[in-house]
């Protein structure tokens, strides 16, 4: 079997940056709806907040702050209703919130306000007209609230709900089917035969998905059969957005969900200049998207997070987005041609390599903090240098 051309990675992140942009339709959802959708338009304030000139604390309202006395009046001014026709020559309670009409342009305080019987004596009170929330003053209308591609969560949903919106554009969600491969694999919680491998690659491909707005489908296990995998990718392969397969990507001649795909798709890349992860193929045929992932569990990680996220969630334009810089607290040499990803513990903003070797091992990715990646023309890191670092 020949051996693919490898592409760099900054190149498997052009594709998928061009092609996801064919990949998200819009859709108008209920605000109810929308918590972990991601926007596809602008949205805009319809309203301003408050809609009038508000109270800001219980006290009285005054239209002519030149008066020594001013009758007081029996109606109570409470928020939740309009008053239109009110007397200008008497002054008037109002509780916090009550709408000030335009006339009434002074406000006393009931800790700043000298009452005598049912007077208000304006000569000993003190006028605090900062005290009167302006229309408009906590957001005005037309204000962008949500731009696109911004992610919608339960604080956004309440901003929504303040000014009146009901029904948004979003992307719509997608459908997302995942399927482990290997003769080897059976699901957790069987018993385990000393020939076989509990799958772990499902599981932790369809939680990864979940924090995105996506419809997640376990397809279970494929086994390693050239007519399984055939019939497999025939019959699901109109009813899901994406398929995502763990194992069956290498170069090996028995890996026929490569082959399968080789074959029946157009291939946008196979194989990335990646440590780990190496072995990854992202093809489509029509409007339907395929990602081949290898075996390892780390290798399947670092293609989640830095290809498969960046191909579904909108609100990503790159991977600059969710790296930070931090000190490197360790030396190694590398090949230059090869981005690397290392498994690191952060300790007082200095990064040190996780002390397990090997690509397989899920217990040194659920010890480590983070990943530290190198790209593509470093053929070494020194200690003390300035690297690239994602949180987990």
């Amino acid at each position: 079997m020949k051996t693919p051309k490898l592409i760099s990675f900054k190149l498997a992140q052009k594709i998928i940056i061009r092609e996801k942009k064919k990949l998200f339709q819009e859709s108008k959802i209920k605000l109810k709806e929308a918590h972990n959708a991601v926007v596809s338009r602008t949205i805009t304030s319809p309203i301003n907040l408050p809609l009038q000139n508000t109270a800001g604390l219980d006290g009285f309202i005054i239209s002519n702050k030149k008066l020594n006395k001013v009758s007081i009046s029996n109606k109570l001014l409470n928020a939740g209703h309009s008053y239109k026709k009110l007397n200008p020559n008497l002054a008037y309670k109002i509780n916090t919130g009550g709408i000030i009409p335009q006339n009434f342009k002074n406000f006393i305080s009931l800790e700043n306000a000298k009452v005598e019987g049912k007077n208000l004596l304006v000569q000993y009170s003190k006028i605090s007209n900062k005290d009167i929330k302006k229309k408009g003053e906590d957001l005005k209308k037309n204000k962008i609230l949500i731009k696109k591609n911004e992610k919608i969560d339960f604080i956004k949903i309440a901003l929504l709900s303040s000014v009146g919106i009901k029904n948004l554009w979003v992307y719509k969600t997608l459908r997302v089917a995942v399927v482990s491969s290997g003769n080897e694999l059976i699901k957790s919680g069987k018993k385990i035969k000393d020939h076989q491998v509990y799958d772990s690659n499902k599981y932790q491909i369809i939680h990864f998905l979940k924090k995105f707005n996506i419809s997640v489908h376990d397809l279970g296990i494929l086994k390693d059969d050239e007519i399984k995998v055939d019939k497999f990718y025939k019959k699901n392969k109109n009813k899901f957005d994406i398929i995502i397969s763990s194992g069956g990507s290498s170069f090996s001649s028995k890996d026929y969900i490569s082959s399968f795909l080789s074959q029946n798709t157009e291939l946008l890349f196979k194989y990335v200049r990646i440590q780990p992860g190496r072995p990854v193929i992202f093809s489509k045929l029509k409007f339907n998207y395929y990602f081949s992932l290898p075996g390892n569990p780390l290798a399947v990680f670092t293609n989640l997070f830095f290809l498969v996220s960046l191909f579904i969630d909108p609100s990503r334009k790159d991977n600059s987005s969710i790296t930070k810089f931090y000190q490197s607290g360790f030396s190694e040499n590398k090949k230059s041609n090869l981005t690397k990803f290392y498994r690191v513990k952060l300790s007082k903003n200095i990064l040190y390599t996780h002390n397990s070797k090997g690509s397989a091992k899920l217990i040194s990715l659920s010890e480590a903090d983070g990943l530290a990646f190198v790209p593509e023309g470093n053929d070494k890191i020194k200690k003390g240098e300035k690297i690239r670092f994602i949180e987990f």
